[in-house]
């Protein structure tokens, strides 16, 4: 068995062959989504924002892609303790070849560690995609998240990789509607509008950073920020994308929902979306701003006609949330990890 790295975007092959892996694990799964690994060749092909680099290395058995995996270096990443942090991402490995998915992670490693990393966390590729499926694994795999066999945590712990963070869903359907309307006074919601873009795109980037800041959540620019909803644009419905707003008209709080479109990808309807991120400025938190900008999503999703909402991911420590959640009935779904080694 060898190691082998794709050699910059231009190298047609060794990405061919760093796909070739999860279409192998994934042939009759039917709860993978393959429109998800376009994440795989957009970080690569279009590099990272940041400084951060990317490298992708695949272990081949003969003429056989068997596991592969990805590292990605960023400038800002850092541990607890401020040293330099790697992240792995996109690791695959066939069932039978768990050796070579240990192969990989170490290879990985060896490549970190040279250019001074301290400590490895993943599976992560950014703040929005991170996390390895720890159950719920017949559970549908929605938008922008990731989704791997039972077998992949023990790949890991095997290479001495532990848990660091456990995070979990809730999952809501429109049977137990009708969403109660909360207002609070000298608090209004509206919803996102792409007319004024680039005031969105600095909302988005103040609230963000201002409410996930710390732990290992890696602060990004305007210009990242902005990289990050170009993204989302094209599938974006602008109604899902909630704002509170104080009575001076300063924003206090973002909820954003994503479409489902892997539904779509899969040729149903899209009668599904995902909450991907909420939060309230400091001072503001447990006041009542994210139970308010909930009840005017939940509006907004029944009149529309969606019929289920998966709200994630949500620290198994962050209970806030979590009591949001059920008190809007949600029930649990799926539950993830993110791993991390000390080198």
């Amino acid at each position: 068995m060898a190691v082998f790295e794709v050699d910059g975007p231009a190298d047609e092959t060794g990405l061919r062959r760093f796909l070739e892996v999860a279409k192998r694990v994934y042939q009759n799964n039917p709860v993978w989504v393959p429109e998800s690994e376009n994440a795989v060749i957009e970080g690569f092909q279009d590099g990272q924002p940041g400084g951060a680099a990317t490298r992708l290395l695949t272990a081949m058995e003969g003429d056989l892609p068997v596991a592969r995996c990805a590292l990605i270096i960023h400038p800002r990443a850092m541990d607890e303790d401020g040293n330099p942090q790697g992240w792995l991402c996109f690791f695959e490995a066939l069932e039978g070849y768990r050796n070579a998915g240990q192969a990989v992670i170490n290879e990985c490693e060896k490549i970190l560690k040279a250019t001074g990393v301290k400590s490895v966390l993943g599976p992560r590729a950014d703040n929005l995609l991170l996390g390895l499926l720890s159950a719920g694994f017949d559970l549908p795999q929605t938008v922008l998240s990731t989704y791997n066999p039972p077998y992949y945590l023990e790949i890991f712990e095997n290479c001495g990789y532990r848990i660091r963070e456990k995070m979990g869903s809730f999952l809501f359907t429109h049977h137990l509607a009708p969403v109660p309307e909360i207002k609070l006074p000298g608090f209004t919601t509206r919803h996102f509008d792409r007319a004024n873009l680039e005031r969105e795109a600095a909302i988005f980037n103040r609230l963000q950073n201002s409410t996930f800041g710390g732990g290992s959540y890696v602060s990004r620019t305007p210009d990242e920020d902005r990289r990050v909803i170009d993204r989302f644009l094209p599938f974006l419905d602008d109604e899902l994308v909630i704002i509170a707003e104080d009575k001076a008209g300063s924003a206090v709080g973002l909820l954003i929902c994503l479409p489902d479109i892997y539904q779509a990808f899969k040729g149903r309807p899209i009668t599904r979306a995902r909450i991907i991120s909420i939060g309230v400025t400091a001072g503001w938190a447990n006041k009542g701003v994210g139970a308010m900008m909930a009840s005017r999503l939940g509006t907004n999703l029944l009149r529309k006609g969606y019929r289920e909402l998966e709200a994630s991911w949500i620290l198994s420590a962050n209970l806030p949330p979590q009591n949001l959640a059920k008190r809007f009935r949600g029930t649990p779904g799926r539950e993830f990890v993110l791993l991390e080694k000390k080198l």
